[in-house]
């Protein structure tokens, strides 16, 4: 009981742990970096950072550096539309590629067996977590393309496994930390 008392007291006092530094409107804290441009807002999430999920071929995770998702983003940028060219869960909402920098972003690192740096980006438009934005992966079911995460291989440059969520009601799967960790 008495753990789980000092957990609670942790997480409440998480906000005022960080530290923050202006560098160009970027914002450390202990979880996560918030990079600020014209043309998006993102967390980058430390490698120390909990999630409970593998890519295919993880070799180790890594900090994703500014230079690292600037390229992402114009990688993004450019290629979006070509990826998202079926508009999957997108029918009566709306498109992905038309509405970029609505979104903010949450970037996770990782390397492969081969070397390559691999991003997983999710893309979450949606006022009402801006508050979870910056010290959890956000997850939702439903909300069709307010919602959506992609990988993207920085060495190839491709962009792959773009999921969109299913159109319907919007519910926040709140996290659970566990041991295991799933592969998207």
């Amino acid at each position: 009981m008495m753990r789980k008392i000092v957990i609670i007291a942790l997480m409440a006092l998480m906000p005022t742990i960080g530290f923050c530094q202006n560098n160009q409107q970027t914002r450390h804290t202990w979880t996560c970096t918030r990079i600020t441009t014209s043309d998006y807002e993102s967390y980058v999430f430390s490698k120390e950072f909990y999630v409970d999920f593998k890519i295919d071929n993880e070799e180790s995770r890594y900090t994703p550096s500014n230079s690292d998702v600037d390229k992402a983003e114009k990688i993004i940028r450019k290629k979006i539309a070509c990826i998202n060219q079926d508009h999957d869960n997108q029918e009566s909402c709306p498109l992905i590629d038309e509405n970029l920098k609505k979104y903010k972003r949450q970037y996770i690192g990782f390397t492969d067996v081969y070397g390559a740096k691999i991003l997983w980006v999710n893309f979450v438009w949606d006022p009402q977590l801006d508050s979870k934005i910056d010290n959890e992966i956000t997850t939702v079911e439903g909300g069709c393309s307010r919602y959506f995460h992609l990988k993207i291989n920085l060495d190839t440059q491709k962009i792959y496994d773009l999921t969109v969520n299913e159109p319907g009601e919007v519910k926040y799967i709140q996290k659970v930390h566990k041991r295991r960790r799933i592969r998207y």
